[in-house]
């Protein structure tokens, strides 16, 4: 019993702290994490997963003030043009919804001209990396990029 309730409060000190594991830096309430790897938008989805994270579902300016801030500081790490985030609106078009939950997302951050759903396909959140401003695109789902990943506070 004691064991149990010894976990259970460093688990609380944890969550209350902002500790994220390592490779996951800590914005807010939660912890974000960049991967070094490329895949689809469900593979990046997987990988996030495989951390115990999901896709990251922005939902306001002020926590993508957070993320930007990140994705300059690690810019010269990523490669790809584009990021992928957490929003999709596959079911039906132009309603974004979270990765996990189904949320309608409300927030966003368009490029001029997005989202254009060019060709008909494009339906997965991903931020331009050579934006200057990180401005939001909807992406062909089965292109490769980089995930940008969140665990901790509200998952999406």
């Amino acid at each position: 019993m004691w064991i149990l309730f010894s976990a259970m409060l460093l688990a609380l000190s944890v969550a209350v702290q902002g500790v994220c594991p390592a490779g996951f830096e800590s914005l807010e309430q939660s912890c974000y994490v960049i991967l070094k790897v490329v895949g689809t938008y469900d593979e990046a989805q997987t990988y996030c997963e495989m951390v115990g994270a999901s896709l990251a579902v922005i939902r306001s300016r002020e926590e993508e003030n957070l993320i930007d801030s990140y994705i300059h500081r690690h810019m010269s790490q990523i490669q790809e043009d584009q990021i992928w985030i957490g929003g999709t609106d596959l079911l039906q078009e132009g309603m974004f919804l979270a990765p996990r939950n189904q949320e309608v997302l409300t927030y966003f951050n368009w490029a001029t001209g997005q989202p254009d759903n060019y060709g008909k396909g494009e339906h997965c959140l991903a931020i331009f990396r050579d934006d200057a401003q990180l401005r939001w695109n909807d992406q062909f789902c089965n292109t490769d990029k980089v995930p940008l990943c969140k665990r901790g506070g509200i998952l999406g």
